[in-house]
């Protein structure tokens, strides 16, 4: 074969290769405008029949709030689907995978969406214990430790929450981490996320509810960040490593 075919076939293999690993997601995404459930082992996210008609099963819905930045920018004004959460499925503290964690509307501004985000980790809070009995107070944190959170990953049972008291209320936020996906071609990127939600009374006057088994219902708004990392699909290094090895090896034989 001449080194016109070789490189012209060398050519064609990384034509084909690239563009899986070249097209990370990267950029910040926010969502809003709905509310979530949360109960002792479970966060169901609401489907807000003003965002969308319905809602897959086990999913509720949110709207893009501004601002979207890089990849994310065509979806600034769209909306989408979040799956529920539960802790027989999604540990805290521990690795898993739910896919399509977080889809936007095919029937929405990017027809079809070309990116997913697909959940790996949910982080146990920070902000210990001793707060959370106390008198309310400003400025005071707790993350709650419930036995039946306890894993062997998470032996004290900590609840994802970080609880603050602010003047007039409290905060209540938690971390994830995990891949957004390219769908057209299958590439990861990692990102973290942070959800957030207001209260008007102190953390400490839910956490009995929570306790006993009872459940509380309040917006929430979380910021996603991609960072450029990408993991590449396998089928494409697979690919391009054997065009590199096919290449090579005619080259030895040719010269």
């Amino acid at each position: 074969m001449s080194r016109r075919k070789i490189f012209a076939a060398f050519a064609a293999v990384l034509a084909f290769a690239l563009p899986s690993l070249a097209i990370p997601v990267t950029g910040e995404l926010n969502i809003g405008g709905s509310s979530a459930i949360v109960g002792l082992t479970s966060l169901n996210f609401v489907c807000n029949p003003s965002i969308t008609p319905s809602c897959p099963a086990n999913y509720g819905n949110f709207l893009v709030t501004p601002v979207a930045t890089g990849s994310f920018v065509p979806y600034g004004t769209d909306n989408g689907f979040i799956h529920n959460l539960t802790q027989g499925a999604q540990p805290i503290g521990e690795t898993f995978l739910l896919s399509n964690f977080l889809m936007f509307n095919p029937a929405g501004t990017v027809v079809p969406p070309d990116i997913a985000l697909d959940l790996t980790f949910i982080s146990p809070g920070v902000s210990g214990q001793a707060s959370c009995l106390a008198a309310p107070a400003n400025g005071q944190t707790c993350t709650p430790a419930l036995a039946v959170l306890a894993t062997p990953s998470n032996p004290l049972g900590l609840s994802a929450f970080n609880l603050q008291n602010i003047p007039g209320g409290s905060t209540a936020s938690f971390s994830v981490a995990g891949n957004a996906r390219r769908i057209s071609t299958g590439e990861l990127t990692q990102f973290t996320g942070v959800f957030t939600s207001q209260f008007n009374v102190p953390y400490q006057a839910y956490l009995g509810v929570i306790a006993s088994g009872g459940q509380i219902e309040n917006s929430y708004s979380a910021t996603s960040t991609s960072v450029p990392n990408p993991v590449p699909e396998p089928s494409s290094l697979t690919m391009l490593l054997g065009g590199l090895l096919l290449a090579g090896g005619y080259i030895r034989r040719k010269f």
